[in-house]
């Protein structure tokens, strides 16, 4: 039981890694596209 109970919390623990590297490569291309676009449309 125990071994489960630290296999789900190490998965939990990987699964929020894995999202918060995620969604901070989405942030930055995001942002990188807002101001290439930005910076095309001023140009």
């Amino acid at each position: 039981m125990l071994e489960l109970f630290i296999l789900g919390c190490t998965g939990v623990v990987v699964f929020l890694h894995g999202a918060n590297f995620f969604f901070h490569a989405l942030s930055q291309q995001i942002t990188f596209r807002s101001l290439s676009f930005l910076g095309f449309a001023g140009w």
